[in-house]
């Protein structure tokens, strides 16, 4: 059986820490992309929000116009 020496564990150690360098430095570049995708997300509600803003505007001013030339159907 393999005798467990100080240089042995300071080898796993270090071999450790490096790997977990390299995940923390995979986790800063996930956490980036996910801001980045949050921010993307957001400026897709306000876009679909402000088209939901200027549909409504639309159909309340073609109501008026059907209004107006009585092209309102009678069944409403």
């Amino acid at each position: 059986m393999t005798e467990i020496t100080n240089d042995l564990i300071y080898e796993v150690l270090k071999n450790f820490q490096e790997s977990m360098g390299l995940m923390r430095g995979d986790v800063d570049n996930i956490k980036t992309r996910l801001t980045s995708i949050d921010t993307k997300i957001g400026l897709v509600h306000t876009d679909m929000a402000h088209l939901s803003d200027r549909m409504d505007k639309i159909e309340l001013r073609m109501g008026r116009v059907e209004t107006r030339l009585n092209l309102t159907d009678e069944l409403q």
